[in-house]
């Protein structure tokens, strides 16, 4: 039968406990004590299997208890589980581990968990004191093979030839090497992965032989942590065969001292994960591609639908008015959840996606995350893009996005940063992220296998099979660098016609036609019955597709078009450029549930007249078609304030955004290398030539 104490200063508490461990685990016997001293001196003379032991208690509290518990000899091996419902802090946690508690939980007590833990405690007690009996068995064993030299020495020489059997059978990796990192010996396993025989092995570096050169830095790293410390050290690196096989390897390194307390060597026990990092990969890459899915679904289906009942409300508000319905507080009580369920939903969709493809790419995500951070830290936000840059895919580009964010917020909070450079450049056969900032820079002390943040960024990094690291800048501040190997694959290019007609819109109709794109049904149904209230402006088409869009263009000769930014098929941006090549003097009007703070100027220098948002009212709507009808440009009152405040007071050379420098054509090329397109493919797609492209 076993015993379990439990030492709590409320009787409620401790009837609780009893009833429940009577309950659930039936033969025990459950001791009470209601303070810390009455609990030690029961568990000195009931020695119970385990102790329940409440933290907050006058006067002896649990942390105070627990390690007096722990110090005594006769109650040292008593598993403690301590109990709280004020202290559940990390450090509180933390404090009550270290003391030597066995186990922390919170209340309410989950019951579940309260039984699981306690079965895990007496589990752990019968095996410590089966342990106690094997010790004192084991060194009657001792005393008996003392008495017999030649015995003892003839088993010793048996259990030596059984471990050189064992590690020559084994398939984990023993080898020792020297201060030096000299290969001292190397079981047949690992002799066997790389290729050698113990005679080639013996004296070469390990490091220099066996570990690729990109990963030598975190071999070197792990060596000389080893060096200063008598602790197990863990490790995971790459290990290279003669003919260049790789395999990730989990390293257990220990340093070995004689006698006399001098250096002997470093032994390190390697385990093959390659195949379990492998599956691992395949799992991680699941979900983060799950979750930017639904990210793009709540982005694209639920924002989307969400708008298309905002119209259709503003519709019902419209008539109720029509009909000289005075009390409309209700619906524009409802307007409004709306509204903030768009803008909810828009953030959502952000954090688990922060990286749309299909509407500017990374460099789109860099360009808005550099204007948050300028605009919530005061600071300058610098952006180098590559325009050679190969089309990511959405795992990598969110990763890179994710390891950026860190990194910046690491040079923000710790660093106090002033300017902050991202760059993404093409080099030979990968893909180089850098964020550079002006801050204090690492510590002397820093680790980099230390920090939580730089932990995150290396998992990250690792789940794209990309190359990190993180050093001090020579002018001051830190460079994190992440370099992604490019990934070869089938390329579609987009084809369009060499030659078309340039449009001008002209007609005598009285009204207004206004070809409606977007690829959800009910905005398009709730614009279009917006739209045909107006006696001056009526809809003459709707399309859903960028294909069907030309089409439809030049068959009904619509006066204006309206798109989203996210249309099937190509980018509605991609669409606004055709459509301007196409159709001179066609305005377009950009309606879209993306930020307008970052895709307005981007929509205008692709050649639309205005952009507005669909959580905006009908008539807000209404009023942009009329302005982009007349022949002016339409964006609201905060994207002008915007643009404004971005404008440089002083336009010398070297200032304001790289993008702002671009001409037409070369933004016009940027797009399309933002969705993956080959210099062919994009000479193709602009009627120019390849070299024109590069240039």
């Amino acid at each position: 039968m076993h015993k379990i104490l439990a030492i709590d200063d409320n009787q409620d508490n401790l009837i609780t406990i009893s009833a429940l461990l009577k309950n659930f685990l039936g033969d025990c016997t459950v001791l009470t004590a209601l303070s810390g001293p009455e609990g030690i001196d029961k568990a000195r003379t009931e020695q119970p299997d385990t102790i329940i032991l409440d933290i907050k208690m006058p006067g002896m509290d649990g942390f105070e208890a627990c390690g007096l518990l722990k110090k005594e000899e006769l109650t040292r091996h008593i598993p403690i589980i301590l109990l709280t419902a004020l202290r559940t802090d990390v450090t509180s946690r933390i404090k009550g581990l270290e003391i030597g508690a066995d186990a922390f939980l919170t209340k309410p007590i989950d019951e579940a968990e309260l039984i699981a833990q306690i079965k895990a405690m007496l589990r752990i007690k019968k095996a410590e004191d089966m342990l106690r009996k094997e010790k004192d068995l084991l060194e009657e064993m001792v005393t008996e093979r003392t008495m017999d030299l030649i015995e003892s020495e003839r088993q010793l020489i048996k259990e030596r030839d059984f471990i050189r059997s064992l590690e020559d059978a084994s398939p984990a990796y023993y080898v020792a090497v020297d201060q030096d990192g000299k290969i001292i010996t190397m079981n047949r396993s690992l002799l066997e992965a790389g290729g050698y025989s113990l005679h080639e092995v013996c004296g070469m570096n390990f490091a220099e032989n066996f570990v690729p050169q990109t990963e030598c830095a975190v071999a070197l790293h792990a060596f000389k942590k080893l060096l200063k410390t008598r602790d197990v050290v863990v490790s995971e690196n790459m290990i290279k065969s003669k003919e260049g096989k790789e395999l990730l390897v989990e390293w257990h390194g220990r340093t070995f001292y004689k006698k006399d307390d001098s250096f002997d060597f470093i032994f390190f026990v390697g385990i093959d994960i390659t195949e379990r990092k492998r599956l691992e990969k395949i799992v991680l890459n699941s979900v983060e591609s799950e979750r930017h899915r639904i990210g793009q679904e709540l982005h694209d289906r639920l924002g989307q639908n969400l708008a298309a009942i905002a119209f259709k409300s503003e519709i019902l508000r419209l008539k109720l008015k029509d009909i000289q319905y005075t009390d409309l507080r209700e619906i524009d009580s409802f307007n409004a959840m709306i509204n903030d369920a768009i803008a909810q939903t828009r953030d959502l969709a952000r954090n688990l996606s922060p990286v749309d493809m299909a509407a500017g790419g990374l460099a789109a995500a860099f360009e808005e995350l550099g204007i948050e951070v300028e605009k919530e830290n005061s600071i300058s936000c610098l952006l180098d893009i590559d325009e050679d840059i190969e089309n990511l895919t959405d795992l990598e580009a969110s990763n890179l996005y994710y390891i950026t964010q860190e990194a910046i917020e690491n040079a923000v909070v710790h660093g106090k940063a002033k300017n902050i450079v991202i760059s993404l450049l093409s080099r030979n056969n990968s893909i180089t992220l850098t964020v550079v900032d002006d801050g204090a820079g690492l510590p002397d002390s820093f680790d980099q296998s230390g920090g939580v943040g730089i932990r995150i960024m290396n998992y990250r990094a690792w789940i794209i099979s990309a190359a990190f690291s993180i050093s001090n800048n020579a002018g001051g501040g830190v460079i994190v660098t992440c370099i992604l190997r490019k990934q070869e694959g089938a390329r579609h290019a987009e084809k369009s016609d060499s030659e078309m007609k340039k449009y001008l819109v002209s007609t005598n109709d009285r009204r207004a036609g206004v070809l409606i794109v977007d690829d959800h049904p009910i905005v398009r149904e709730g614009l279009t019955q917006i739209i045909n209230r107006e006696k001056d402006l009526y809809v003459c088409g709707e399309a859903q597709t960028t294909e069907e869009t030309v089409k439809l263009v030049a068959k009904l000769n619509p006066h204006l078009v309206i798109t989203d930014i996210s249309v099937e098929g190509a980018s509605g941006l991609d669409l606004i450029k055709a459509l301007k090549t196409r159709y001179t003097g066609l305005p377009v009007l950009v309606l879209s549930i993306y930020d307008e703070t970052i895709y307005a100027e981007r929509s205008l220098r692709a050649g639309a007249r205005g952009y507005v948002m669909k959580q905006e009212a009908p008539q807000t709507v209404v009023t942009a078609i009329r302005t982009v009808l007349d022949g002016k440009q339409y964006i609201s009152d905060r994207v002008r304030e915007h643009i404004i405040q971005r404008m440089p007071y002083d336009k010398g050379e070297g200032e304001g955004s790289p993008l702002e420098a671009l001409t037409i054509r070369e933004f016009e090329v940027f797009q399309c290398v933002g969705h993956g397109m080959s210099n062919k493919n994009i000479a193709e797609k602009l009627n120019v030539s390849v070299k024109t492209v590069e240039n």
